[in-house]
């Protein structure tokens, strides 16, 4: 039974998500890909947030709407953190970042930034449906993308697995991406079948319970994102011997 890679969700182990404490501990509890979400400031600021909005003293603000510094005066306590920051950590200690692009207009100055830092090679980009796929096939080549199976897709298919299936790898093939990102919750094991023979891996999130870590071990997937780092490795080297 092949180990799968494990992922740290941003935020793995209790600590407060997109950190650097985020990077460090999935870094030191033996994950082997570290995730981080990521989108861009108005000035290009490349920055570790999920939420588009977020709630300041005047009312909702866009984080593509202000500067690097504006956004850090109106988090104040909260420190923002820039994805040149942890790319070094990510370096040093011979890991796989997943970037977790959550918009369109973070993409080009994200890929300068890792760039910048000669990490090509060591980066996975993820959030892309496939029209974002595409457009990042379509001009960043030379880059790792996974295909974010599309819920909407699979609700439109409760009924029709294989034609969920179907059209989930010709989305992926026909933006070359290189493998599949799903919610564990609408990954079953026909679909993980059909991967081996297209060569498509699957990876899947976020899984924080031992028994469905378990499963998905058996199952054969590629990679299992989560929280709880350190029982996913201990469960996988288990699984090993």
């Amino acid at each position: 039974m092949r180990k799968p890679l494990i992922t740290a969700h941003t935020g793995c182990m209790k600590t407060p998500p997109n950190s650097i404490q985020s990077v460090i501990e999935g870094i030191k509890s033996g994950a082997d890909v570290i995730e981080v979400d990521v989108r861009s400031t108005k000035d290009g600021s490349v920055v570790l947030l999920h939420d588009e909005h977020f709630h300041t003293q005047h009312g909702m603000i866009r984080v593509q709407d202000v500067t690097f510094q504006e956004l850090n005066d109106l988090t104040q306590s909260d420190k923002v953190v820039r994805l040149e920051e942890v790319l070094p950590l990510i370096k040093e200690s011979n890991r796989v970042i997943n970037l977790d692009v959550k918009e369109d207009h973070a993409i080009d100055p994200m890929i300068k930034t890792v760039e910048k830092f000669k990490m090509r090679e060591s980066s996975i980009i993820s959030g892309c449906e496939k029209d974002r796929a595409a457009f990042l096939k379509g001009n960043y080549r030379p880059y790792q993308v996974l295909l974010n199976a599309s819920k909407s897709l699979f609700e439109a298919n409760k009924e029709d697995y294989e034609s969920f299936i179907k059209e989930t790898f010709q989305d992926a093939i026909a933006a070359s991406c290189c493998g599949i990102n799903i919610d564990y919750r609408i990954c079953r094991e026909e679909l993980i079948a059909a991967s081996a023979l297209r060569c498509l891996p699957v990876l899947v999130w976020t899984i924080n319970e031992t028994h469905e870590m378990e499963k998905y071990v058996k199952l054969g997937v590629h990679s299992i994102t989560s929280h709880e780092v350190e029982t996913l490795v201990e469960l996988t080297n288990k699984q090993k011997t």
